[in-house]
């Protein structure tokens, strides 16, 4: 049996269950474990403690595993094993979370690419021709903005827009928390500056946004004729002065 102990950097929604990722708490990089249900999605019975506890952005998880699963487009899936709970070790400690993250974020927010590419997705052919290293990055975003609009069946989306070195990128949010914030507020485009006002977030800076970006499962729309597709989510939202003040980092 394998173990890692990750620090959870995403919890997000999928296919009525959930996507768990972090990073390795001994530098190796990060890690989604999966399940054997369809696409690896997670459900309760696999993910909550023995205590009853489920896993939350910032918790020190440590994951029994069966083996490492990388596919083309997910190289860091790891199957989980079946037969023992997870533990969650605590929080992590501001010298652990600045040790990995750090060099995470300037790496991936010093070049317009994101996950290899400019756009919002990859087609999966190129993917199993070309595998990606990695489908999880975390990024300090620019010109940052929020967009709450109705799609073609009149339901509330939430989207992300930002820059990353001068390539615009709008993508859908799958993090469950920042989404159930946006939905109180009406349809249009707004400022981080906004959003905290209108949501009176305490403890949120407008320029302290940071996102754990993840490529989601081969995916055809059905208004697309070409090959399927790999599409880029806002995993998960994570403002740096608001962890910082609830694990705190800075009393």
């Amino acid at each position: 049996m394998l173990t890692f102990d990750i620090i959870c950097l995403a919890k997000s929604t999928k296919h009525g269950g959930i996507c768990i990722a972090g990073m390795k708490t001994d530098g190796s990089g990060w890690l989604r474990p999966i399940s054997n249900k369809r696409d690896g999605t997670l459900y309760p019975e696999h993910y909550t403690t023995k205590y009853g506890r489920e896993p939350e952005l910032f918790d020190i998880i440590r994951i029994p595993l069966m083996r490492h699963e990388p596919q083309c487009h997910h190289p860091e899936n790891y199957l989980i094993h079946y037969s023992y709970k997870w533990q969650i070790l605590g929080k992590a400690s501001l010298e652990q979370a600045q040790k990995l993250l750090k060099p995470e974020i300037k790496q991936n927010s010093s070049e317009p690419k994101l996950l290899g590419n400019f756009d919002k997705f990859i087609r999966y052919e190129d993917l199993q021709i070309s595998p990606l290293k990695s489908s999880l990055a975390m990024i300090n975003p620019e010109e940052l903005e929020w967009e709450i609009k109705y799609n073609s069946q009149n339901k509330k989306t939430c989207r992300c827009l930002f820059c990353l070195c001068g390539n615009f990128y709008d993508l859908p949010i799958t993090d469950p928390i920042w989404i159930d914030k946006l939905n109180y507020l009406e349809e249009g485009i707004y400022s981080c500056e906004e959003v905290i006002e209108k949501l009176k977030l305490e403890n949120f800076e407008p320029d302290k946004f940071r996102l754990t970006i993840s490529l989601s499962e081969p995916f055809q729309p059905s208004f697309q004729s070409e090959s399927e597709c790999c599409y880029k989510l806002v995993a998960s939202v994570i403002n740096v002065t608001d962890i910082s003040k609830r694990l705190g980092w800075y009393s």
